[in-house]
């Protein structure tokens, strides 16, 4: 094997992780060159490994003839992607927690790879602590996927099983994740499906080879429920999770992010609080389901230093190819509902499925959708996870 030299980007939550398990790894596959800060005021404490040294200057380090790796840390896309652009120029191998990043210029930064000789790798970049990644690349990769479903933030999975678990509100759910530090200060992302989209966009490009925008996919989050449709979810024992999907089906790509009432029988039934979950359905093997840690800095830590190991053995982990944008995708056209109406059943429409101010639809089409709510003021609607 040979000694990596490594340029380390961020030394927060899992920067720290990553830090503290590459100065005790006694694996002298690799050597901390560089880590790079943006208040070194912070870290005067931080006892750095003979050779190395502690720097603002993102550039030195990155382009520093000597650096075989980056591992890009800090997040968001400002000057995270400029760090990660260099170093691909350079002929680094990147890896990466950002799904931010990958999921917006992923096709990119995979091209500037191809093209001057680097890698860029992101296990880290979804569902933390699954290698869901890995075995779409190697355990899959015979196989023909045709839907790919998950639970991708904890924070919203959190939030949705206090209110069904203990009762709680919304805006106290919140509160408590918030404490236990299962939510950021500012949980918009998480909140409104924005966070489970882009992690969804990098499953999607991976599986079907299919560039989707934040656009194309229009998440809907969780923060817009009611507790009337919670309690018609309990009622009807179903519960409510945000799942975000990619399918194929009749030569069309199919896919959404929105919460959705599950049955029981769903194999995402029982993945409750911080657990994030991805379901594969394929030819070769069916159904199969992933599960793990979805938050927290050793989980994401531990994705981030396997894939140094790899890079470490001289394994390319993810595809370079560029992918092709996406031209026959559409969103979810037919779907059954779970409704509420405070003021009773909708009219319009034959329900089999019924109870006093709840009912579950027949498969709707968006028109029909539209239809019943204009026909019906005050209806409420979730759709069913099927």
């Amino acid at each position: 094997m040979n000694n990596k030299r490594i340029t380390l980007l961020g030394l927060g939550t899992i920067g720290q992780v990553v830090f503290d398990e590459l100065i005790a790894s006694t694996n002298g596959a690799w050597q901390l060159a560089w880590v790079v800060v943006k208040h070194p005021e912070r870290h005067q404490t931080v006892l750095l490994p003979t050779g190395a040294q502690l720097t603002t200057d993102w550039r030195r380090a990155v382009e520093d003839p000597t650096v075989d790796v980056v591992i890009e840390l800090i997040g968001g896309i400002g000057v995270a992607k400029e760090a990660v652009t260099s170093a691909l120029l350079h002929g680094k191998q990147v890896i990466t927690a950002n799904k931010d990043l990958v999921a917006t210029a992923g096709t990119e930064l995979d091209r500037l790879a191809e093209l001057y000789g680097g890698a860029l790798t992101y296990e880290a970049a979804v569902a933390g602590g699954i290698p869901i990644i890995r075995t779409i690349n190697e355990g899959l990769a015979p196989d023909r996927i045709r839907r790919v479903s998950g639970i991708l933030n904890g924070t919203s999975n959190y939030i949705l099983t206090a209110i069904d678990q203990e009762g709680l509100s919304f805006d106290a759910a919140l509160k408590e994740a918030q404490a236990k530090g299962f939510a950021e200060a500012n949980p918009t992302k998480d909140v409104t499906g924005i966070d489970a989209a882009y992690k969804l966009i990098i499953l999607t490009k991976l599986i079907f080879h299919r560039t989707l925008s934040l656009a194309q996919l229009a998440p809907t989050g969780i923060d817009h429920l009611s507790p009337r449709l919670f309690a018609a979810a309990k009622e009807w024992g179903l519960k409510i999770k945000l799942l975000a999907s990619t399918w194929e089906s009749r030569g069309q790509l199919n896919y959404q992010v929105a919460p959705v009432a599950l049955n029981p029988s769903h194999p995402l039934y029982q993945v409750d609080g911080v657990t994030n979950a991805v379901v594969i359905d394929s030819d070769l093997v069916g159904t199969s389901t992933y599960l793990g840690p979805g938050a927290g800095g050793k989980a994401t830590a531990n994705s981030v230093l396997a894939d140094l190991a790899s890079l470490s053995r001289g394994e390319q982990l993810t595809g370079s190819s560029a992918c092709l944008r996406i031209e026959n995708g559409r969103p979810l056209t037919k779907q059954r509902y779970l409704v509420v109406n405070p003021t009773g059943l909708p009219t319009g429409l034959q329900f089999s499925d019924r109870h006093a101010t709840s009912a579950l639809t027949p498969a709707l089409t968006p028109t029909d959708l539209q239809r019943l709510r204009a026909t019906n003021p005050g209806l409420e609607t979730l759709a069913l996870g099927e």
